[in-house]
């Protein structure tokens, strides 16, 4: 059922779906480990590796940070409201800046050590790596990178768009689909998609200075993404009397587009001219991407009454999950690595084990530190 509440109240549905988004993150990272054609920089590869899990990474790889994006810029907007200009850029400065900061300071660093070594180069000092190899070739923020840019959309937001409040659907709010708007964000988020992936290889990252590390085929579907959730709250989206995705309507184009996506992937991509390969490449993940977040937003959102023990539990604690558990997650994979046990047997532990000891540590630990 639609979210009753368009003040800074929480929505149980998009707790749920931000929990679930995490999960999916971990999904896709502990995948990686048994991932036919894993690159060599991963982190734990594993000998027992199948292309079931190739696909699934393909496919968990395409949404869930744009649904994350967008939760986001949904939610600015009433912080703002709540906060005022000054209180809201502090607040998200200690509580994604920080974070962020740290993350990338104090534990990026293990994981590209772990890359360098999966190179086969020879062990060195951790001084030696960090100036020589960390701030080089191996620079990387692991999985605080989404924090980063996270931070500079809340930033500028805040700075210079929070005082927009457009027509006056805040008083009158429509239930028309905007297609309007969402094709102009596609096109944008699969031409800047098409651009980057003819000189760079779309799921390449770039490094801006030591601060921002991202992937540049997608960033702007991700801020295109934020945006929208923002555009989304002020219009009243997901409401009453405001628009809502019809959760059937979506699944039927998130199947489709996901099928086309690793068809593609899979099937196609070797036999095209690189031209056709980045529209293709583009055109696919980003209807993925999508379709995936509107279907979900509405399925959430049309059963949120399924979630509420759920949500009460985990969703103090899903940002914590979120920043511990690539820590908590390739150490597992690492002790379990050895053992003679089938790869998907390994990838379904890893998961509740990741999640149950990352809300433990959160709740204990991260909770009871006076910073956090």
């Amino acid at each position: 059922m639609p979210a009753k509440t368009v003040s800074t109240e929480r929505i149980i549905g998009f707790d749920a779906l931000r929990f679930c988004m995490v999960v999916f993150v971990v999904m896709l990272h502990s995948a990686m480990t048994y991932m036919e054609y894993v690159p060599q920089w991963w982190y734990v590869i594993d000998e027992d590796r199948s292309l079931f899990f190739t696909q699934l990474v393909v496919f968990l790889d395409s949404f869930p940070m744009t649904v994350l994006f967008f939760l986001s810029g949904y939610f600015a907007p009433p912080s703002f409201a709540k906060r005022g200009r000054t209180s809201f850029l502090k607040d998200k400065l200690i509580h994604i800046g920080a974070p962020w900061v740290l993350g990338t300071a104090l534990i990026a660093p293990f994981f590209a050590y772990a890359s360098y070594l999966g190179y086969g180069l020879p062990p060195i000092p951790a001084g030696e790596f960090i100036w020589k190899w960390f701030f080089g070739a191996f620079y990387q923020q692991s999985n605080y990178w989404f924090l980063g840019v996270l931070f500079v959309c809340f930033a500028v937001y805040g700075q210079f768009y929070a005082g927009y409040t457009g027509t006056n659907a805040l008083e009158n709010p429509s239930l028309r689909v905007p297609w309007r708007l969402i094709l102009i964000l596609s096109a944008v988020s699969v031409s800047a998609y098409y651009v980057v992936a003819c000189v760079k290889p779309s799921d390449g990252w770039i490094n801006i200075g030591y601060v921002l590390y991202f992937q540049p085929a997608r960033v702007a579907g991700y801020i295109a993404f934020f945006a929208l959730g923002a555009h989304g709250w002020r219009n009243r989206w997901f409401t009453a009397r405001g628009w809502s995705p019809n959760a059937a309507v979506w699944f039927v184009a998130a199947l489709a587009s996901s099928a086309l996506l690793l068809k593609w992937k899979f099937t196609f991509s070797n036999a095209m001219r690189s031209d056709v390969n980045a529209i293709c490449d583009a055109v696919s993940y980003n209807a993925a991407s999508i379709s995936m977040t509107f279907f979900l937003t509405g399925f959430f959102l049309k059963f949120q009454d399924m979630f509420g023990r759920i949500t009460v539990f985990f969703t103090p604690h899903v940002y914590g999950i979120y920043w511990l558990q690539q820590v908590v997650l390739m150490p597992f994979l690492y002790i379990i690595k050895p053992y003679d046990a089938p790869a998907a047997l390994k990838f379904a532990v890893s998961i509740p084990v990741n999640v149950i000891v990352c809300l433990v540590l959160s709740r204990y630990v991260l909770k009871k530190t006076p910073f956090f």
